[in-house]
């Protein structure tokens, strides 16, 4: 059986906290800017493509695709180990990339906040149901394995229920192009970052390449009657749409318009830029497992002490500074950053650890890479996502890992924080949670256009009440993995 990796649970445990945090917080225009995405800040909370800076909210969906390549060396080696050939192992990655994809598709359609409000009750039982539905289809059953099976394909034909009432009693036409964005994003990755480490997982400058060259295509697909454009424009689907018209006609009255986005599209890759970093801190987690990184091993080096402190501090900075837009101070603390970090891994000795040694350097280069490339695009944003955007949160994302392994001590499942490790080990469960099971629940007993009120009295109540839904669910989510209900999306 795989060995689970903890600093991956912590990382993907605490992206799964921000996104149902970030999301449950309520829009009150009295609230600091930096409770919400950059881009969209209080008080109009109307987009603004063209205002730099990030937030911590702006961190989740990169710090989940870092742990999601991370967990590549980890899950693929294993199958590896049992002597599965890599045709079988691509087999699994497409069905698991099928199962996210449905996943995907699922959410966009059953979600309560979907169906009109006129349909009141209904819409927060059909959520409740739906629920039901993902936890029998994509949960192991320890208790019950010999029927496992049969109580997965018992869930897949609830959802598929749904659809159908949804569609012919509710007169709510199904559409595949009706999807949750963050799972299908994850699905892609499921796809090309799996395929890429399976088939370069021995040479990084490879994996490297991939990220150079989607860089270059990135920048020159704009370029008229080139290469670059056709690559860029390309889909399978607009293919089968502009060549086999009957099929195309065909399944649009089943709710797939093949000339629009289905499951892939190019733009989807640059979260590459993301998990491909991953994979390579993955590795070197991975390749160096023996090595004892926790205080009780290095309690005598006071300077192993200062590393995450020096981490944190830069991790607080750059959110300060490229938010307030102080880029002075951006610039001054990182340069700082990065001469201290030499300076303490030389002084406690870090070559010793060879490969937590070589995840510190790979950190500082992604950090690096994206404080130089700020400047270009009009200050670095989550949307439209910018070069220094995915190269930053990579490097601040090693940084946390490396601060994880350091502070393990308080990160395991039954220690002070173990709770965030938890919510990590069953993220998909806890990223539907709120929306599908306890959001329903409180509007049945009569709770939820209550909570829905609290920052109508106070501003911070509404910072309150996205604490008090996110703390409910990381119970649920705890409470599944003690019980070993693992989702297998």
């Amino acid at each position: 059986m795989m060995q689970r990796e903890n600093s991956i649970d912590v990382l993907r445990g605490l992206a799964i906290v921000g996104m149902v945090l970030s999301g449950t917080i309520s829009r009150n225009p009295d609230l600091p800017a930096y409770l919400f995405h950059a881009q969209i800040a209080p008080p109009e909370f109307k987009f603004d493509a063209n205002l730099p800076g990030i937030t911590w909210v702006d961190l989740v969906f990169p710090f989940f695709l870092f742990a999601m390549g991370m967990a590549f060396p980890f899950s693929l080696n294993s199958l590896i180990k049992k002597g599965l050939s890599n045709n079988a192992i691509v087999k699994k990655i497409f069905f698991r990339t099928f199962k996210l994809f449905f996943f995907a598709v699922m959410l966009g359609q059953l979600s309560p906040f979907h169906f009109p409000e006129t349909l009141g009750w209904i819409r927060y039982l059909m959520g409740i149901i739906a629920f039901a539905g993902f936890f029998m289809a994509f949960s192991k059953f320890p208790a019950f394995s010999e029927r496992e099976k049969s109580l997965n394909a018992l869930g897949y034909l609830i959802l598929v229920g749904l659809c159908f009432f949804k569609t012919f009693a509710l007169e709510i036409p199904f559409s595949v192009h009706r999807n949750d964005i963050i799972i299908l994003v994850l699905a892609n990755m499921a796809l090309f970052g799996a395929l890429i480490w399976l088939f370069s997982r021995k040479n990084w400058y490879f994996r490297i390449g991939i990220v150079a060259l989607y860089f270059a295509l990135r920048l020159t697909h704009q370029t008229d009657d080139s290469w670059n454009q056709l690559l860029w424009d390309f889909t399978p689907f607009k293919w089968l749409a502009a060549n086999f018209s009957g099929f195309s006609e065909l399944v649009l009255s089943w709710g797939i318009d093949l000339k629009r986005k289905v499951f892939y599209h190019p733009e989807y890759l640059k979260y590459l830029m993301i998990v491909i970093p991953g994979t390579i801190a993955g590795d070197l987690i991975y390749a160096g497992n023996r090595e004892q990184l926790s205080f009780s091993k290095n309690k005598d080096n006071h300077y192993f002490y200062l590393i995450p402190v020096l981490l944190a501090a830069n991790l607080a900075l750059n959110l300060w500074g490229l938010l307030s837009r102080n880029l002075d101070w951006v610039w001054i603390g990182n340069i700082i950053t990065i001469l201290g970090l030499f300076y303490f891994k030389k002084k406690a000795n870090l070559k010793h650890f060879h490969n937590f040694h070589l995840l510190l350097l790979w950190s500082i280069f992604w950090l690096a890479l994206g404080i130089v490339f700020e400047a270009w695009e009009g200050g670095i944003k989550k949307d439209p996502s910018t070069i220094s955007y995915f190269f930053l949160t990579s490097g601040m994302a090693g940084f946390l890992i490396i601060f994880f392994k350091i502070f393990d001590n308080i990160f395991y499942p039954e220690k002070l924080l173990g709770f965030i490790s938890l919510t990590g080990m069953n993220p998909m469960l806890g990223y539907v949670v709120v929306t599908y099971f306890v959001l329903p629940l409180l509007y049945f007993v009569q709770l939820l256009s209550w909570i829905e009120q609290w920052h109508t009295f106070a501003p911070w109540l509404g910072f309150i009440k996205g604490l008090f839904l996110t703390s409910l669910m990381i119970l649920l989510t705890v409470w599944s993995v003690k019980k070993r209900y693992f989702w297998k999306t």
